[in-house]
């Protein structure tokens, strides 16, 4: 699955000039912060056993290319990320807000925007990917490196889906 979205970076989203520049002034990573990696859905039940599991999501991969335009970054980029049906699962569409947050030095945060990730399981099917590539994010650098900065990708979480996260984090 991560391997779809490096094979999109690599269909050469730009070449000549352009790449020139964002090789000279560099391009953000994009990255997948690790709280916000995993959404696990639930039925409506209290249960919160392996039984009660509707939905597991899991953001696998992002990757960014860019380019300038005098002190302005268009950076294009593309995520993937997995989606199994448990045992409680019971739609064939599912959705899953998704934010996107530009950050200076991974801390001030320039600009946030979400988006709804939908995925439709065929008859039977347990498990899909979904690889979306996104185009045109920019914002200003002035003359500043591109590498000062990232696109951080997550899932929109509760804080209690954050607290789990990291529990299972620890194992």
């Amino acid at each position: 699955m991560a391997a779809a979205a490096l094979l999109i970076a690599g269909c050469g989203w730009w070449s000549g000039a352009d790449r020139e520049v964002a090789v000279k002034r560099g391009c953000p990573n994009a990255g997948i912060l690790a709280d916000a990696q995993l959404k696990t859905e639930y039925r409506d039940a209290q249960g919160r056993d392996i039984t009660d599991v509707a939905y597991r999501w899991e953001l696998l991969d992002a990757v960014a290319e860019c380019s300038y335009d005098d002190t302005e970054i268009d950076v294009d980029y593309a995520l993937s990320m997995g989606v199994t049906a448990g045992p409680a699962a019971s739609r064939s569409v599912v959705t899953a807000p998704i934010f996107v947050a530009v950050t200076r030095n991974g801390e001030t945060i320039l600009q946030r925007s979400t988006f709804e990730a939908e995925v439709e399981f065929e008859q039977g099917q347990r498990q899909a990917v979904y690889t979306r590539t996104f185009r045109g994010l920019t914002w200003e650098v002035g003359e500043e490196d591109g590498r000062l900065y990232e696109v951080v990708i997550g899932f929109e979480l509760t804080p209690e889906q954050v607290e789990e996260n990291r529990r299972r984090a620890r194992f």
